[in-house]
């Protein structure tokens, strides 16, 4: 993985040179949870005033082939950077890789924002680097009460069919930071919602089960099951 994190890193040099401010891993990368075979690659870049098509271009599994399931990558403008709160704003998101569906946007719209956001809140709090100076320095770090809406949002938009363990931890992982104000790894995130929601254990522990497994096992968790756990989630953040 050190030699295509290298490789990710080169190749913004070369084409960003001076301008590229700085390259962050996020994700399980920002954990050290990442899991060969299960996990995407996922880096934040910083660039001043970057083109995002040659970007695009050149981080392509076509291109860079990446040795895990995929590679999101996301780029934002250093000036744009460093006045988001809880916006998407991005110069470009891009995901690519043999098991990601291909997704090229160099404009956020009116989509959702909130796993941005997250992500941002992720890289400050590990305050991980491949290049650069610290994510810290770039754009303050949102509120917790700013939020937790957001990560609200998350959940609920994960709550209709098909979400699969990545619902369940994704859940697991905002019902702990409701809890504690901090992100952990989506296992670490699910190991501690055992304790914290007894009465969802089976499906807690079938999507810890799944998610050490492959993506495909993932998909396969008792549908009505995690629905019901997304809403117990969604009620305790709610109600508090």
């Amino acid at each position: 993985m050190k030699a295509y994190l290298d490789a990710v890193v080169t190749t913004l040099r070369g084409l960003l040179g001076d301008r590229l401010v700085g390259v962050y891993p996020a994700g399980s990368l920002a954990f050290d949870a990442y899991r060969p075979g299960r996990s995407d690659v996922d880096l934040v870049a910083v660039a001043d005033d970057p083109d995002p098509a040659p970007v695009a271009a050149a981080l392509s599994h076509e291109a860079l082939p990446c040795p895990a399931t995929g590679l999101e990558f996301v780029l934002y403008d250093r000036a744009v950077l460093a006045g988001l709160t809880t916006e998407a704003g991005f110069t470009l998101n891009l995901n690519t890789g043999r098991e990601l569906p291909p997704k090229t946007e160099t404009d956020p719209g009116d989509g959702p924002a909130f796993w941005y956001a997250i992500d941002r809140d992720i890289v400050h709090q590990q305050g991980r680097t491949l290049v650069g100076p610290p994510f810290a320095s770039l754009v303050p770090r949102v509120t917790y009460g700013v939020l937790l809406p957001v990560v609200v949002s998350s959940v609920a938009a994960q709550a209709g069919p098909g979400g699969g363990d990545n619902a369940v931890l994704n859940a697991c992982r905002a019902l702990r930071y409701h809890a504690l104000g901090s992100w952990a790894a989506k296992p670490d995130a699910g190991a501690w919602a055992l304790d914290h929601a007894p009465a969802h254990r089976e499906v807690i522990a079938e999507a810890l089960a799944s998610h050490a497994r492959d993506r495909a096992a993932g998909t396969r968790i008792d549908a009505p099951r995690a629905r019901a756990f997304l809403d117990h989630v969604l009620g305790r953040i709610n109600g508090s």
